[in-house]
Order: structure tokens, then C-alpha cells, then sequence
């Protein structure tokens, strides 16, 4: 009783603080937030390993049995392909021999039909959003190696898992569970389940399980998969297992002349993807930067926001311009004239949902990823590297409608330091930003982002 006192006590004296600042959502924050629970070290483990991973590619091997009904079981040519996620898609180099060729595309028709393929990016969200639910960490111990589970399951509202029934896109839900080791919580093994599929589908189950090892991208070592096994199995009695084994990971540079096919369809709440066979160039993708010089490091850009961010039509590569509103100068020169025009791009829109204790309820949030690209500065065009530092009122506004909004922004430059918003660090949960990316976000249930804000920006190092 007495801890529980002193907890009110706390709790209380941070409503007052956020009070005083004129925080609205102050009360449902304040007494809502999380614990460094070995839940959120998981995911805090992930997003930083995900974080730390570039656009990829590995060379694959993949090998599979087929059994139809009541069938033998035969085994199928095993193929060698170069594979990898390259902005967000996980695709394959097409291989020069045309049975090559014919193989890998029996191989994704079947990653298709279960809707996934050898990453089963549709994972992610177990860790990049609070949708999924865990149960408690149990202590394993066999053949004398010790490892740390949990199990976990996706609903359906949260997933991004879908099946292809009827010539639409299903949504599941699904379950797994999670292998690791005890003391860093890096994760080992992963196993996942899709849930029951819909009568109309003629699919029984869909399983995939991964086992992890280490891979060097400099600076940083992150678990990435070793092997992988995908299992569907139809109500007809037919099987198809596919088994796949990874190695020479290394960072993906695009170059001219490269062909990729996609691994499936993207599931319905994501932008559509491209189909199985579309030859795909990542260097010409949405968002690709263009070539020329950048801005020095350390200019304060005033910058406003001219279009509106929605979700019923902003979407990840949707471009964005903003207007220079005060002359940017360096040593007395100037340097960006006010009145320049910036272009920039949204990198990727996150929903998740955090609990209130008060009610006992979940309330929504928002990430949306903003990168600026490029600024026309008199009669040249430059590049620009910036992390988004704070936002103004709306022209006309007071400056106590900023205050009492309900946006924050975690600080690129330093994501563990939120300033005024620093104790919501505990209840959000924010991967990691990739270079020049800065994370703007919306507590609402909805995203519904007016435009004419002002956003400061710092200029940092361009890229060597």
C-alpha cells in the first residue's frame, strides 16, 4: 500500500508538471507509461537491430519437397539466387538461365500463395508496433544450451498478413514464438503461425520459422537469418516445404542493369506492390536521392510545410515541399534565400497504440518518417541532410497552439532526448531513425496533419 501511495504521489506530481506546460493529454500520459519490461526490451532489441540494418542482399540457397494428396513425396531442384530487402521489399535478382529463372518463380508462387517469402517482412510489425500481445519469459534449457522464450500473438486488426482468397487479399492474424539468448535478449530462433484461414481459402496452414546468426554491416553486428523453413499445406492434402539457407550478407548498392522480381504481393493496408515477374530497379524507386552538391552542416532552416498530411493520401514516397521563410546565411552570406523552395519526401508511416492505465484503453499514435532531399537556392539546385528540431504555430496562430497540440518529436539527433516531451520516451515506442530521417509524431486516432506548419530544421554532415 505504502509503494502504491508513493506511486500516486509521483504520478501526480508529473500531472502537474505537464499541467503547467499546458499538455491536454497530460493525465492519460502521465499515469500511462510503460515499464522497462522484458516485453519492451524485446522490442526495443529488434528496433535497434532493424535500425542497423541497410538495404541487403544474401546469397540463398533454397531447397523443397512437394507431396499432391496422397501423392509420394519428390523432391524439387534446389536453386541458388541473390535475394535481399531493398527499400522496404524484399526482392530477387532474376537469374541469367532461363530454368533458373522458371525455379524461382515456382518458388514465389508458393511464397505467394502463403502470403509471405524467405524474410516475412509481415513480422516486423510484432516489433514496430504494440498490436501484437506476449505472454510471460520462460528460462529453457537443452542439449546444456540456455535460452530465454516467449510466445506472442498478432490479432487480426494489427496485422499485415494476408492470404490471397477468392482473388482478394485476406487479412489474419497470427501466433509464434520467440527464442532468446537470456542475458542480451538477442533474439535466437523465431517461429511463426498464421491463423485459422477462411473456408473460402483452400489453404490448411501456413507456418515459417528462422534461425539467427550474426552479420557485420560497419559499424554494426545485427542477427539476421541462417535458415529459414516455410510450410503450407492445403485441405487437399497436398504440401509444399520450402527450406532456405542464407550466407554473404552485405550491404545492397544499387547499380546500373540491375533485375529484380518481387516475392509476393504486399498485404492490403500497405501501398500495392509490384506482382511476381515485374522487373523491378530499386535505384529508380520513390524517394531515390538525386546527385549534386549538399549544404553545409549546422544552418537553422525556418522552413513551411505546404501540403497536408493524411492517411487517406499520404502514403510512404509520397513527395512533400516546404517554403524557406527566413534567409539562411553563413559568415554574413546568404546562403538559402528566403522564399526557397524544399522538397522532401515521406519515408514511412507507423500506426501503433499505447494503454492507459486511467481507463484502462489503448489510445493511437502516429510516426510519420519526413527526409528532405533537395533545395533550390537562386539559380542552383543543392542536397541537404537535416534533422527536424521543432515545430511553430500555424501562421497566425499563437504560439500556445504548438504547446497544447498533440505532436511531438523525438530528436533525430539524439532520439534518447525528447526536451519538453522527454517522459513520454517511456510509453512510445520509435525505431530508430536512418540518416537525414526525422520522425514527426500525431497522437490521435486518426492522421490528419493540416498543412502551413512551421518546421525547424539543423543541417547536419552529408554523407562522405
Amino acid at each position: 500500500m505504502r509503494n502504491t501511495r508513493k506511486m500516486a504521489r509521483g504520478c501526480g506530481s508529473g500531472i502537474r508538471r505537464l499541467l503547467a506546460l499546458g499538455l491536454g493529454l497530460a493525465i492519460a500520459l502521465a499515469c500511462g507509461l510503460f515499464a522497462q519490461t522484458p516485453v519492451r526490451r524485446i522490442r526495443q532489441k529488434a528496433i535497434d537491430s532493424l535500425g542497423n540494418t541497410p538495404d541487403f542482399i544474401c546469397s540463398e540457397t533454397i531447397e523443397g519437397t512437394e507431396r499432391l494428396g496422397r501423392a509420394e513425396t519428390v523432391t524439387l531442384p534446389a536453386i541458388r539466387v541473390t535475394a535481399g530487402v531493398i527499400n522496404g521489399k524484399e526482392l530477387y535478382v532474376l537469374p541469367a538461365n532461363e530454368d533458373d529463372q522458371s525455379r524461382l518463380r515456382q518458388v514465389l508462387a508458393v511464397f505467394a500463395k502463403g502470403g509471405t517469402g524467405s524474410f516475412a517482412l509481415y513480422s516486423r510489425a510484432v516489433f514496430l508496433t504494440t498490436d501484437a500481445s506476449f505472454s510471460g519469459i520462460v528460462n529453457e534449457s537443452k542439449d546444456g544450451i540456455s535460452l530465454s522464450h516467449t510466445d506472442f500473438a498478432m490479432p487480426q486488426d494489427g496485422s499485415t498478413y494476408a492470404l490471397n482468397v477468392g482473388g482478394k487479399r485476406v487479412r489474419l492474424g497470427y501466433t509464434g514464438s520467440i527464442w532468446m539468448e537470456p542475458a542480451t535478449f538477442e533474439m535466437v530462433r523465431l517461429a511463426l503461425r498464421a491463423d485459422d484461414p477462411p473456408a473460402g481459402s483452400d489453404i490448411k496452414s501456413v507456418s515459417q520459422s528462422f534461425v539467427f546468426g550474426h552479420t557485420r554491416f560497419p559499424p554494426h553486428t545485427v542477427p539476421m537469418p541462417v535458415s529459414m523453413e516455410f510450410d503450407l499445406q492445403e485441405r487437399s492434402g497436398a504440401q509444399r516445404l520450402l527450406t532456405a539457407h542464407f550466407k554473404d550478407c552485405h550491404q545492397y548498392v544499387s547499380k546500373r542493369g540491375d533485375q529484380f522480381v518481387e516475392a509476393a504481393p504486399g498485404p492490403p493496408i500497405e501501398p500495392a506492390a509490384s506482382p511476381a515477374g515485374e522487373v523491378l530497379a530499386p535505384g529508380e524507386a520513390a524517394g531515390a536521392r538525386p546527385e549534386g552538391p549538399f549544404l553545409p552542416a549546422k544552418l537553422e532552416l525556418q522552413t513551411l510545410l505546404s501540403e497536408a498530411i493524411d492517411e487517406r493520401t499520404t502514403v510512404q514516397g509520397t513527395r512533400l515541399s516546404l517554403t524557406v521563410t527566413r534567409d539562411v546565411k553563413e559568415k554574413g552570406n546568404v546562403i538559402v534565400p528566403k522564399g526557397a523552395a524544399i522538397q522532401g519526401v515521406v519515408t514511412r508511416i507507423i500506426r501503433q497504440v499505447y494503454p492507459v492505465e486511467i481507463s484502462g484503453g489503448v489510445k493511437a499514435y502516429y510516426l510519420v518518417g519526413i527526409r528532405l532531399d533537395t533545395v533550390n537556392a537562386g539559380s542552383g539546385q543543392f542536397q541537404l541532410v537535416a534533422n527536424l528540431e521543432s515545430l511553430g504555430p500555424r501562421p497566425g496562430a499563437s504560439r500556445m497552439a504548438i504547446n497544447n497540440s498533440i505532436y511531438f518529436i523525438p530528436y533525430s539527433g539524439d532520439p534518447d532526448r525528447w526536451g519538453t516531451y522527454d517522459s513520454w520516451r517511456t510509453v512510445f515506442i520509435v525505431p530508430k531513425p536512418d540518416r537525414g530521417e526525422s520522425f514527426l509524431g500525431v497522437v490521435d486516432e486518426s492522421l490528419r496533419l493540416p498543412g502551413h506548419f512551421v518546421m525547424y530544421w539543423t543541417t547536419v554532415e552529408p554523407p562522405h
